[in-house]
């Protein structure tokens, strides 16, 4: 079963072991992260969940860390997160990914939340596949950020 751990200022190392890991990144920022830019990113995560009980969280199976996963709230309107999630290569191909945003949208509606996005790069076809499966719709198709981008989101309440 996935066990999720809020993170705090000690998971940095786990942080930087992912956005740093070319895999993981490709189609996310299409690159690695710099050290620097990874420290930067975490401070603002930190930032963030200072102020908010949702965050980001590292993820466990059966007691071993298998990646960070989180929900992050809206700050323009309240009741609505992204959902997100990195798994560590080894740890790919397992179903985790499934388990995890399953995970995560049981934390929205625990929250109160009525909409959760997804961003991803729109070749990523196994993390489409997962929130598709999960009741998410596209709801945008295009550059984000100067990257190739699709927008998904599901509102909660409505079936799978």
């Amino acid at each position: 079963m996935i066990e999720l751990r809020k993170m705090d200022e000690a998971d940095y190392p786990a942080y930087e072991t992912l956005v740093t890991d070319e895999r993981v990144m490709r189609y996310i920022t299409e690159h690695p992260l710099t050290k620097a830019e990874a420290k930067r990113r975490f401070a603002s995560i930190m930032e963030q969940q200072r102020h908010d009980r949702l965050g980001s969280y590292l993820v466990y199976q059966d007691e071993t860390w298998i990646g960070i996963g989180h929900i992050t709230r809206d700050t323009r309107q309240p009741f609505e997160a992204e959902l997100g999630y990195m798994l560590l290569p080894e740890q790919w191909g397992h179903g985790y990914a499934s388990s995890l945003a399953s995970r995560l949208l049981e934390l929205a509606k625990e929250h109160e939340l009525t909409v959760v996005t997804a961003t991803i790069d729109p070749n990523h076809t196994a993390s489409k596949k997962i929130l598709t499966k999960l009741g998410f719709r596209s709801t945008y198709l295009g550059p984000i950020d100067g990257l190739p981008g699709e927008i998904l989101e599901k509102r909660l309440g409505e079936p799978s």
